[in-house]
Protein backbone atom coordinates (compact mmCIF):
# COMPACT_ATOMS: atom_id res chain seq x y z
CA UNK A 1 0.00 0.00 0.00
CA UNK A 2 2.57 2.23 0.91
CA UNK A 3 4.48 1.49 -1.99
CA UNK A 4 1.60 2.20 -4.33
CA UNK A 5 1.33 5.86 -3.14
CA UNK A 6 4.94 6.37 -3.16
CA UNK A 7 4.66 5.91 -6.61
CA UNK A 8 2.04 8.21 -7.21
CA UNK A 9 3.48 10.63 -5.58
CA UNK A 10 6.71 10.07 -8.00
CA UNK A 11 4.50 10.13 -11.09
CA UNK A 12 3.09 13.83 -10.18
CA UNK A 13 6.37 15.45 -9.44
CA UNK A 14 7.53 14.19 -12.77
CA UNK A 15 4.36 15.46 -14.25
CA UNK A 16 5.03 19.12 -12.16
CA UNK A 17 8.65 18.97 -13.74
CA UNK A 18 8.06 18.54 -17.42
CA UNK A 19 5.00 21.03 -17.39
CA UNK A 20 7.87 23.60 -16.07
CA UNK A 21 9.60 22.74 -18.92
CA UNK A 22 7.42 23.91 -21.13
CA UNK A 23 8.11 27.65 -22.73
CA UNK A 24 5.11 29.98 -22.00
CA UNK A 25 4.23 31.96 -25.10
CA UNK A 26 2.09 35.19 -24.04
CA UNK A 27 -0.11 36.20 -27.27
CA UNK A 28 0.04 40.25 -27.94
CA UNK A 29 -3.52 41.37 -29.31
CA UNK A 30 -3.42 42.85 -32.85
CA UNK A 31 -3.30 46.65 -32.91
CA UNK A 32 -7.01 48.09 -34.06
CA UNK A 33 -7.46 49.34 -37.35
CA UNK A 34 -8.03 52.60 -38.04
CA UNK A 35 -11.09 53.68 -40.55
CA UNK A 36 -9.24 57.32 -41.52
CA UNK A 37 -12.33 58.48 -43.02
CA UNK A 38 -14.31 57.75 -40.36
CA UNK A 39 -12.26 59.52 -37.99
CA UNK A 40 -12.34 62.64 -39.93
CA UNK A 41 -16.01 62.46 -39.52
CA UNK A 42 -16.25 62.42 -35.98
CA UNK A 43 -13.39 65.20 -35.73
CA UNK A 44 -15.92 67.22 -38.20
CA UNK A 45 -18.97 66.49 -35.55
CA UNK A 46 -17.51 67.26 -32.57
CA UNK A 47 -15.71 70.77 -33.90
CA UNK A 48 -19.19 71.51 -35.15
CA UNK A 49 -20.43 70.29 -31.85
CA UNK A 50 -18.50 72.65 -29.62
CA UNK A 51 -19.06 75.60 -31.99
CA UNK A 52 -22.74 75.05 -31.31
CA UNK A 53 -22.22 74.86 -27.93
CA UNK A 54 -19.99 78.07 -27.89
CA UNK A 55 -22.41 79.86 -29.54
CA UNK A 56 -25.24 78.70 -27.57
CA UNK A 57 -23.88 79.40 -23.69
CA UNK A 58 -21.66 82.92 -25.29
CA UNK A 59 -23.53 85.12 -23.28
CA UNK A 60 -26.06 88.22 -24.77
CA UNK A 61 -24.51 91.90 -23.36
CA UNK A 62 -26.75 93.90 -23.04
CA UNK A 63 -25.21 97.32 -22.98
CA UNK A 64 -25.42 99.22 -19.28
CA UNK A 65 -27.58 102.40 -19.68
CA UNK A 66 -25.54 105.55 -19.58
CA UNK A 67 -26.33 107.79 -16.56
CA UNK A 68 -26.20 111.42 -17.37
CA UNK A 69 -26.24 113.72 -14.43
CA UNK A 70 -27.17 117.34 -14.82
CA UNK A 71 -25.30 119.32 -12.43
CA UNK A 72 -27.87 121.57 -9.94
CA UNK A 73 -27.24 124.64 -9.58
CA UNK A 74 -26.96 125.88 -6.19
CA UNK A 75 -28.65 129.72 -5.95
CA UNK A 76 -26.51 131.77 -5.03
CA UNK A 77 -27.03 134.13 -1.69
CA UNK A 78 -26.41 137.46 -1.21
CA UNK A 79 -25.27 137.97 2.37
CA UNK A 80 -27.12 140.93 3.81
CA UNK A 81 -24.84 142.72 6.67
CA UNK A 82 -27.10 144.51 9.37
CA UNK A 83 -25.19 147.36 10.97
CA UNK A 84 -26.26 148.09 14.57
CA UNK A 85 -25.54 151.65 15.44
CA UNK A 86 -24.53 152.25 19.42
CA UNK A 87 -26.57 155.23 21.28
CA UNK A 88 -24.48 157.97 20.81
CA UNK A 89 -22.97 159.32 24.40
CA UNK A 90 -21.28 162.32 23.03
CA UNK A 91 -23.27 165.60 22.17
CA UNK A 92 -25.57 165.42 18.56
CA UNK A 93 -25.97 167.29 16.41
CA UNK A 94 -29.39 168.89 15.92
CA UNK A 95 -29.54 171.57 13.24
CA UNK A 96 -32.38 173.78 14.17
CA UNK A 97 -32.67 177.39 12.96
CA UNK A 98 -34.40 179.79 14.26
CA UNK A 99 -36.13 181.98 11.46
CA UNK A 100 -36.82 184.59 13.58
CA UNK A 101 -35.14 188.19 11.35
CA UNK A 102 -33.59 191.15 13.25
CA UNK A 103 -30.57 191.11 15.39
CA UNK A 104 -31.46 188.50 17.46
CA UNK A 105 -30.91 184.98 16.06
CA UNK A 106 -29.32 181.15 16.53
CA UNK A 107 -28.97 178.19 15.46
CA UNK A 108 -28.37 174.73 17.74
CA UNK A 109 -25.13 173.15 16.95
CA UNK A 110 -24.67 170.14 19.34
CA UNK A 111 -27.13 168.84 21.67
CA UNK A 112 -26.97 166.64 24.56
CA UNK A 113 -28.46 164.36 25.46
CA UNK A 114 -30.38 163.72 22.11
CA UNK A 115 -34.13 163.80 22.02
CA UNK A 116 -35.91 160.37 23.10
CA UNK A 117 -32.39 159.54 24.85
CA UNK A 118 -33.55 156.81 27.74
CA UNK A 119 -32.51 157.17 31.64
CA UNK A 120 -33.50 155.30 34.45
CA UNK A 121 -35.45 156.91 37.19
CA UNK A 122 -33.45 159.65 39.37
CA UNK A 123 -31.11 159.31 37.07
CA UNK A 124 -28.23 162.63 36.87
CA UNK A 125 -27.16 163.88 33.70
CA UNK A 126 -25.80 167.38 32.23
CA UNK A 127 -27.63 168.77 29.40
CA UNK A 128 -25.53 170.41 26.72
CA UNK A 129 -25.71 173.14 24.06
CA UNK A 130 -23.92 174.47 21.36
CA UNK A 131 -25.02 177.67 19.90
CA UNK A 132 -23.89 180.20 17.00
CA UNK A 133 -25.20 183.58 16.75
CA UNK A 134 -26.53 184.22 13.62
CA UNK A 135 -28.17 187.68 14.25
CA UNK A 136 -26.67 191.11 13.50
CA UNK A 137 -26.52 192.18 17.41
CA UNK A 138 -23.68 190.56 20.13
CA UNK A 139 -25.07 188.98 23.43
CA UNK A 140 -23.90 190.78 25.66
CA UNK A 141 -21.47 189.07 28.47
CA UNK A 142 -23.54 192.09 30.77
CA UNK A 143 -27.05 191.55 29.78
CA UNK A 144 -27.68 187.62 28.14
CA UNK A 145 -28.50 184.72 30.30
CA UNK A 146 -29.83 181.80 29.39
CA UNK A 147 -33.10 179.87 31.19
CA UNK A 148 -35.92 177.53 32.01
CA UNK A 149 -38.88 178.90 30.16
CA UNK A 150 -41.59 175.81 30.29
CA UNK A 151 -42.06 172.09 30.08
CA UNK A 152 -41.03 170.02 32.68
CA UNK A 153 -39.01 170.90 35.30
CA UNK A 154 -35.49 168.54 35.11
CA UNK A 155 -32.94 171.42 36.34
CA UNK A 156 -31.81 170.52 39.45
CA UNK A 157 -30.79 173.66 41.20
CA UNK A 158 -30.67 176.60 39.48
CA UNK A 159 -33.43 178.11 36.29
CA UNK A 160 -31.23 181.15 35.18
CA UNK A 161 -27.42 180.73 34.24
CA UNK A 162 -25.70 183.53 33.09
CA UNK A 163 -23.40 184.47 30.27
CA UNK A 164 -19.38 183.79 30.63
CA UNK A 165 -18.29 185.88 27.61
CA UNK A 166 -20.13 187.91 25.23
CA UNK A 167 -20.95 185.97 21.94
CA UNK A 168 -20.56 188.35 18.80
CA UNK A 169 -22.55 187.60 15.09
CA UNK A 170 -20.97 184.25 13.60
CA UNK A 171 -19.60 183.35 17.45
CA UNK A 172 -20.78 179.92 18.92
CA UNK A 173 -21.24 179.29 22.98
CA UNK A 174 -22.07 176.34 25.33
CA UNK A 175 -24.54 175.94 27.86
CA UNK A 176 -24.70 173.36 30.66
CA UNK A 177 -27.75 172.77 32.94
CA UNK A 178 -27.52 170.05 35.57
CA UNK A 179 -30.08 168.02 35.22
CA UNK A 180 -32.34 164.94 36.51
CA UNK A 181 -34.77 162.40 35.61
CA UNK A 182 -38.05 162.15 37.25
CA UNK A 183 -39.20 159.57 39.55
CA UNK A 184 -42.31 158.55 37.37
CA UNK A 185 -41.48 156.37 34.47
CA UNK A 186 -42.54 158.20 31.17
CA UNK A 187 -41.68 160.94 28.71
CA UNK A 188 -40.35 164.46 29.55
CA UNK A 189 -39.34 167.60 27.71
CA UNK A 190 -38.16 170.98 29.15
CA UNK A 191 -37.42 174.08 27.06
CA UNK A 192 -35.00 176.85 27.82
CA UNK A 193 -34.37 180.07 25.79
CA UNK A 194 -31.36 182.89 25.83
CA UNK A 195 -32.49 186.16 27.37
CA UNK A 196 -31.25 189.92 26.17
CA UNK A 197 -32.88 192.10 28.52
CA UNK A 198 -36.86 191.67 27.14
CA UNK A 199 -36.24 189.74 24.49
CA UNK A 200 -36.33 186.01 24.39
CA UNK A 201 -35.17 183.97 21.85
CA UNK A 202 -33.32 180.98 20.80
CA UNK A 203 -35.62 178.17 22.08
CA UNK A 204 -33.44 174.76 23.15
CA UNK A 205 -35.92 171.86 24.22
CA UNK A 206 -34.62 168.19 25.65
CA UNK A 207 -37.03 165.07 25.41
CA UNK A 208 -35.99 162.57 27.85
CA UNK A 209 -37.35 158.76 28.22
CA UNK A 210 -37.67 157.43 31.93
CA UNK A 211 -38.16 153.78 31.97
Amino acid sequence: MLERNYRTLVIFLAIVLLLACVPFTATTPAPPTFDLPSLNTVIAKTAGAAATQTFVQQPTLTPSPTITRTPTEVPSSTPTFLYILPTPTVPSATPTLDLSAGPYGCRILLQYPADNAVFPRKAPFEAHWQVRNTGTSAWDVNSADYRYFGGDELHRTSAVYDFDQSVPTGGTVDFFVGMKAPDGPGIYSTKWLVSMGKERFCPMTITIVVN
